[in-house]
Formats: structure tokens, sequence, C-alpha cells
């Protein structure tokens, strides 16, 4: 079965500049390796050393569970190979939610 979904990615407490442009290239090259290059805008606000990444459509999902954890747990270790110390906040958005 498939699921609709967004993502929504913000990462905060990084140094200005170098690391801040490190870690938005590394989240970058994971998004690729996970084929969502196409599907997830990284971007970055380097004097603020924060970098964030979203989809600006719902991704279809087959699997979503270990197919989520790979991605929560990818994010947070490619994140704090760089930055041990900075905040990674990952949000899904469910496309067929009831409110």
């Amino acid at each position: 079965m498939s699921i609709s979904v967004g993502l929504s990615l913000s990462v905060s407490g990084l140094q200005p500049g170098e690391e801040t442009a490190r870690v938005a290239e590394a989240l970058t090259a994971f998004l690729t390796k996970h084929d969502l290059e196409d599907d997830v805008a990284v971007s970055q606000d380097a004097p603020a050393g924060q970098v964030f990444a979203e989809t600006d459509y719902p991704i279809i999902v087959t699997r979503f569970g270990p197919w989520s954890d790979t991605i929560e747990q990818g994010s947070q270790d490619t994140v704090h190979a760089l930055a041990p110390t900075a905040q990674v906040d990952l949000r899904w958005e469910f496309e067929d939610e009831d409110y």
C-alpha cells in the first residue's frame, strides 16, 4: 500500500558559514542517494546557521514505516557526523489525514 506524504526538515544550531554549507551539501547528497533529489529541496540560511529541506508537493511512498525509519535515522546521522550538537527536527505531513 502507498501513502502520500510531505517532508519538512529543519536543522539549527550550526556554526554560520562553512559548517552550515557542509551540512546542506551532505543532506543534498543523502537525499540524492535515496532518489529524493527531485522531490525535496534543500536550502540554507548560512548567517543564521540553519538548513532546511522540504517537499513542495506530497510524494508517494510504499512501505512507509521502514522507509521513514531509514530517512529519519539517516538524516540525523548525516547531520550529526558533521555537527554533533545540531538540532534536527523532521516532520511528516500526511495528505490523507483527517483534521
